[in-house]
């Protein structure tokens, strides 16, 4: 008796079928997950929503670590321009208090604050403005001490990620507004 399986040939125009017919499989579940994505409301972490350029004509970051993360974060979303009306100093604190002892008086939870603190300065009248954005997490204490370090690591990136959205978002209503366009009847 015949088996029903069809084993592929390993001709040349058999593998070509069964390649042809996985990379149409893969195309079918690629669209039809990224379909379900788009209805579902995910937005892409990474975006390319660039700022527009005439908001800060420089943007100092502190010399850390924490400031060439959020240099990082903010590269490709900031574009400095010279003659933009602001320029901006930040500073950036991150502080770890341990919280919920136990009875030998180690942490059993802690919280991780972060702190970027936005210095305008207007290149036209010399007034500066000081504007705070706070991120706070939580978390549990590992049960090594490389468990812990990774958490606090991820924890951090998650902050500067978060720090950066509200920046952008911040520096973006700073945007000056473009008079609206003249009509024909009010040339006239």
């Amino acid at each position: 008796m015949a088996s029903r399986l069809k084993k592929p040939s390993l001709s040349l125009a058999g593998l070509s079928t069964l390649c042809f017919r996985r990379i149409r499989r893969l195309f079918l579940v690629v669209s039809i997950s990224g379909l379900a994505l788009a209805g579902c409301g995910f937005e892409a972490m990474y975006r390319a929503d660039n700022l527009r350029t005439d908001i800060l004509s420089e943007l100092a970051v502190p010399d850390s670590r924490l400031g060439r993360q959020l240099e990082r974060a903010l590269r490709g979303r900031l574009v400095p321009s010279p003659d933009a009306p602001w320029s901006a100093t930040i500073v950036l604190e991150e502080t770890r208090e341990n919280m919920q002892l136990d009875s030998q008086g180690v942490a059993q939870r802690s919280r991780l604050r972060h702190r970027l603190t936005l210095t305008l300065k207007s290149s036209r009248t010399g007034k500066t403005r000081v504007v705070v954005f706070q991120e706070e997490q939580f978390f549990d204490r590992g049960n090594s001490g490389a468990d812990e370090m990774a958490r606090v690591r991820a924890l951090r990136a998650l902050a500067i990620n978060q720090l950066t959205d509200k920046l952008t978002s911040f520096l973006q209503t700073l945007a000056p507004h473009p008079e609206p366009a003249q009509t024909l009847a009010d040339k006239s």
